[in-house]
């Protein structure tokens, strides 16, 4: 049996013939489909009907696909958002990356696309669902970083979560570097090391005005 009937997927638009397009192509695809006109109704679906993916027009009268995609982002984090956007608006659509979607889906669509982008979408979700929360909202910060063109964020994140898990390990082991060291199972050396180089990288970095 295809995964994708056990997938229920939302979209919100307030253009019909946009919605039967899509609900079509992805009723073949196997999916589970529901739809509306406008975001305050999509909210209520989502709290009654847990859809896996959500499909909202970027504009829409009323609630804007922006908005309903800051609300989706605060109260479920974990549900991937597609946006869907006209060529012409693609400068805005690859900017919702930043504000949290999954991705953009151009007009007029390509319907082998369409399914590919939901089933990517549904498969995302699925390999993050034992993700705990704090985990996801680090991804969609590590997202939102990278298509700002921050191409270091791993990195820079990297660094502040090693920092953070070794204060938290000095504070728990009262400032003893032996023990905390040994929490974080480092040796004494490591531990010392990577103190001195943050605190050399602190020192060399400008503080702002």
């Amino acid at each position: 049996m295809d995964d994708s009937l056990n997938h229920t997927v939302l979209i919100v638009d307030d253009d019909s013939s946009i919605r039967w397009v899509l609900a079509r192509a992805l009723s073949n695809a196997q999916f589970k489909v529901i739809s509306c006109d406008n975001g305050q109704q999509a909210l209520d679906m989502i709290r009654s009907n847990h859809p896996q993916l959500v499909i909202t027009d970027i504009q829409m009268s009323g609630m804007s696909g922006l908005e309903l995609l800051n609300i989706i982002n605060q109260n479920w984090p974990d549900l991937p958002v597609i946006m869907i956007t006209a060529y012409a608006d693609t400068d805005l659509a690859t900017k919702t990356h930043e504000l949290g979607a999954f991705d953009y889906l151009p007009k007029p669509f390509d319907i082998n696309h369409v399914i590919k982008l939901c089933q990517r979408a549904v498969d995302n979700q699925k390999d993050k669902k034992d993700f705990p929360l704090w985990l996801q909202h680090i991804e969609k910060k590590v997202d939102s970083e990278y298509h700002q063109g921050n191409s270091q964020v791993l990195i820079d994140m990297q660094r502040e979560f090693e920092a953070f898990m070794t204060q938290s390990a000095l504070r728990l082991s009262h400032g003893h570097k032996q023990k905390a060291a040994k929490l974080l199972g480092w040796g004494r050396n490591t531990l010392t090391r990577k103190l001195k180089y943050w605190q050399e990288l602190t020192k060399n970095t400008p503080k702002e005005e």
